[in-house]
């Protein structure tokens, strides 16, 4: 793989992920929400779901999940319901001031990695990126130079690991302003509801063509 396709696949990585979309929005809410730690946490899941995205790619299994319309369906129909489970978990959670956010406060372990896990799942039951991927690095692969599955790979891990920078950005300034909005005690109720607008676009993205 030349120098010239690594930095051209980067600068359109980079151009796709930085621009407006359900991903951003959920680091965003997530980090406004709970803290930058959290923010955080959702950025790694999202971003470690990308390298299950390139696997499936590199070995052909993307191309041939597509082919089979019910399998693509029921793909969707698990992230459907997965998302409307932590629909209803916000919409049930007590509204309460902003606390994880404050510097010296404890940040449980357990909910930090639920946040990672959290990410990481919505990611995977995500079958828009598996098309996203289809669509994207074919371009970029070249089999005269060589393993085309390592081809993919190397594509797989830019594209993760610019998202997962860009992801981490987004969630620390985000996390900053959170401070702001503890001065409202129904601050939470309303990142909640935020929330959810964000899981409700994220199913509407997931159907739409």
């Amino acid at each position: 793989m030349t120098l010239e396709t690594i930095i051209s696949f980067f600068l359109t990585s980079l151009a796709l992920t930085i621009s407006p979309g359900p991903d951003i929005m959920y680091v965003l809410s997530t980090s406004l929400a709970k803290g930058k730690q959290f923010g955080i946490a959702t950025a790694i899941g999202l971003s470690s779901g990308l390298l299950f995205h390139t696997t499936l790619l590199a070995f052909g299994i993307s191309t041939l999940i597509v082919a089979i319309p019910w399998l693509f369906i029921a793909i969707k129909v698990f992230g459907t319901l997965y998302l409307l489970r932590i629909i209803y978990l916000l919409y049930k959670a007590p509204i309460e001031p902003i606390a994880v956010s404050v510097d010296h406060a404890p940040i449980s372990r357990t909910n930090v990695f639920q946040q990672v896990q959290q990410g990481l799942i919505m990611n995977i039951l995500n079958p828009k990126i598996m098309l996203f991927f289809l669509s994207l690095f074919p371009s970029f692969l070249h089999p005269e130079l060589g393993n085309i599955k390592m081809q993919v790979y190397t594509l797989g891990s830019i594209f993760m690991l610019q998202a997962l920078i860009v992801f981490c950005l987004i969630a620390v300034l985000s996390g900053y302003v959170s401070k702001f909005l503890m001065k409202n005690k129904y601050v939470q109720g309303y990142m909640n509801y935020f929330q959810i607008a964000i899981f409700i676009a994220l199913i509407v993205f997931m159907w739409i063509k």
